[in-house]
């Protein structure tokens, strides 16, 4: 995964907040001009950083971490490999400390987060020992 430059954290941040903002509104907003604007957005959506534009007309939309603890003897990065591609799984890191793996998710509702955690554990095939999910209150 490549990493994120702060130009590209900016931009993307800018999106969530309103995903239709022109290229010149991103630009001010971010501090770039807009052809460099252009040029990190199409470079985002070539590496996978941005891999589409969903429009959420149902539900308040929530960002959560899921911290997630793998069972012993269990493959990390397989299963990180392939959740990181389902749909509101935005990123997955490996970490230290009590969790093992910790997925930034964006999904319209709690009935989405709870479908997107079901499908965790059905595809986890005992690979996972526990997950805590904690729900983003604020951006700064």
């Amino acid at each position: 995964m490549p990493r994120i430059a702060e130009i590209d954290r900016a931009i993307l941040a800018q999106l969530r907040k309103n995903g239709r903002m022109s290229y010149v509104d991103l630009a001010k907003e971010v501090g770039a001009s807009e052809r460099t604007v252009r040029t990190h957005i199409r470079a985002m959506e070539e590496n996978g950083t941005i891999r589409g534009y969903t429009v959420r007309e149902s539900g308040i939309g929530l960002t959560a971490l899921i911290r997630i603890k793998v069972s012993p003897g269990a493959e990390i990065g397989s299963f990180a490999s392939e959740v990181t591609g389902w749909e509101g799984v935005e990123i997955i890191y490996e970490v230290s400390g009590e969790a093992d793996l910790v997925a930034l998710v964006h999904v319209d509702d709690t009935v989405a987060l709870r479908t997107l955690l079901d499908k965790m554990w059905m595809a986890a095939d005992n690979e996972i020992a526990s997950t805590t999910t904690e729900l983003v209150l604020e951006q700064y």
